[in-house]
């Protein structure tokens, strides 16, 4: 279906199927951990957000959703300077924040989420994420709570990562072996 989009040469990472159940596991886990908690379930966007939509409706939880927006990427392949696009209206103070994002590469965007929510008041703030990119480059001093899925090191997109700024609707993640 998407052959006429997709780069020559890309070829499937992580089926739907497997992000679909990847997601089930992870909610149960959610709805277990925040059973009895106020929630600030926050999107980071705009990777987020398919992720985020997939996972809040399999959520059970006492929740009030909203987003923030701050990248290191645009257009690029690598990470840049982190820039804040937007910030979240609701009110965090004494509440349970979930950070929701589409990938942990080297963490700068989620720890600075995390120690923004902090100083918002919130009394915990986790970060949950669809896939960990495994490799050996220096990380921020931040780990995702949650993990849906552990990949390899590469370039990926589809299911909210992008290809310079395309093809986020994907329902698959893909990636170029070549690349």
């Amino acid at each position: 279906m998407y052959q006429k989009i997709l780069p020559a040469g890309s070829e499937i990472l992580i089926s739907e199927s497997t992000i679909d159940q990847a997601i089930n596991d992870l909610a149960a886990e959610l709805n277990s951990d925040y059973a009895d908690k106020e929630v600030a379930f926050l999107t980071i966007m705009n990777g987020g957000m398919i992720f985020a939509s997939a996972l809040s409706t399999r959520l059970n939880i006492d929740m009030e959703m909203d987003y923030l927006q701050l990248s290191r990427y645009g257009k690029s392949k690598t990470g840049g300077q982190l820039v804040w696009k937007y910030q979240p209206e609701i009110n965090l103070k004494n509440r349970h924040v979930i950070l929701c994002d589409d990938i942990y590469d080297e963490g700068h965007t989620l720890e600075a989420a995390h120690n923004w929510c902090m100083k918002q008041g919130a009394q915990s703030t986790s970060s949950v994420v669809l896939v960990l990119k495994e490799h050996d480059r220096t990380y921020a001093d931040y780990k995702p709570d949650y993990v849906a899925l552990n990949i390899p090191d590469h370039y990926i997109f589809g299911y909210g990562m992008d290809l310079e700024e395309k093809l986020r609707q994907l329902p698959a993640i893909y990636y170029l072996p070549d690349a």
